[in-house]
């Protein structure tokens, strides 16, 4: 019975949780040409203001990154759209945030030669 304050707790916890900062971590698509497992590691910063996430992504060897467009955190669900220039159609990102400092979702979008899916892992930066 003491426990059931924690219910609250956890969901007052959630439904406040900020993103803003700086994200590590990986994207693994497959090759739509080939089959092939191609894991890449991504570097993100978010800016989140009330529910409105934006902010820029990118692979971590590059200096370029793209900005993120229509983000938003609803409870523990982050979406937004990434419109890279080798898309054929922007890039739409349906992360959770299952901990404080870990985001874990799906990626899907186009590029010339099919579509492409793949599983995001972001772990924030201390």
């Amino acid at each position: 019975m003491k426990a059931l304050w924690l219910v609250p707790l956890f969901a007052l916890t959630m439904f406040g949780a900020d993103v803003s900062g700086k994200w590590s971590g990986s994207i693994e698509v497959a090759d739509p040409s080939t089959g092939d497992k191609i894991n890449t590691p991504v570097k993100v910063v978010f800016d989140q203001k009330d529910s409105m996430v934006s902010g820029k992504i990118g692979r971590t060897e590059d200096d370029q990154t793209e900005d993120i467009h229509n983000g938003k955190l609803d409870g523990n669900k982050l979406t937004f759209d990434v419109q890279p220039p080798e898309a054929t159609s922007a890039m739409k990102f349906q992360l959770v945030l299952v901990a404080a400092d870990r985001i874990e979702g799906e990626m899907k979008g186009a590029v010339d030669v099919g579509n492409v899916s793949g599983k995001v892992t972001l772990q924030k930066d201390k």
